[in-house]
């Protein structure tokens, strides 16, 4: 029913059967991550972004410029509602990515480590997080029991357990991979200043 467009460059495409009519449901997720939110009062947009919504339907042979999408902005009342739940303001939404059963959008902040997940069929944001120091990008599970948190600068794999149908969510730190400080399976250091200096990847 929905496809997403991440940052405008990586897209993740879901395909559903023509309908009756022979057209076919889908909708098209993309985000711009402008900061489009002076949250400080000084002049410089520093929080917000624009998450597009598009009907597959009216991109289908037209030029994107002649369509008129569903506009949500990630700042203004929505990024001071994710202040009030996190205590920190959303930087830079990067990537959305949908549950296999596309009923949630989840949103991932690569210029800070904000999670927000959205009802996709009311738009509604139904929770979010601040998992550390940036959420580069999110991704479902295939059973829908949990979130993949990449926190690239925070060198962390994270999860964030998920029951879609009531809405609840909890990041789970004690299943928190760190890629940095210990030991691999086979003993060796997981980074080091001479076979992996910056393990971020």
């Amino acid at each position: 029913k929905f496809a997403a467009l991440a940052a405008l460059a990586v897209a993740l495409v879901s395909s559903l059967p023509a309908s009756a009519d022979g057209k076919s449901g889908h909708e098209v997720w993309m985000l711009d991550q402008s900061n489009t939110y002076d949250a400080n009062g000084d002049g410089t947009n520093d929080s917000g972004g624009t998450l597009y919504i598009f009907d597959g339907s009216e991109l289908a042979g037209k030029d994107a410029s002649k369509t008129s999408p569903q506009k949500i902005d990630l700042g203004g009342a929505l990024a001071e509602w994710i202040k009030q739940a996190t205590g920190t303001l959303p930087v830079r939404p990067h990537y959305v990515a949908l549950n296999p059963s596309h009923t949630h959008a989840i949103v991932s902040f690569v210029g800070s480590g904000h999670v927000l997940i959205f009802d996709a069929a009311t738009r509604t944001p139904v929770f979010t997080v601040d998992v550390g120091a940036q959420a580069h990008a999110t991704e479902a599970s295939p059973d829908e029991t949990y979130i993949l948190v990449t926190n690239q600068n925070g060198k962390l794999l994270q999860r964030i357990n998920t029951d879609y149908l009531r809405n609840a969510f909890a990041l789970d730190a004690a299943a928190t991979l760190d890629l940095a400080t210990g030991t691999t399976p086979s003993g060796a250091l997981k980074q080091d200043d001479g076979v992996t200096q910056v393990n971020v990847r």
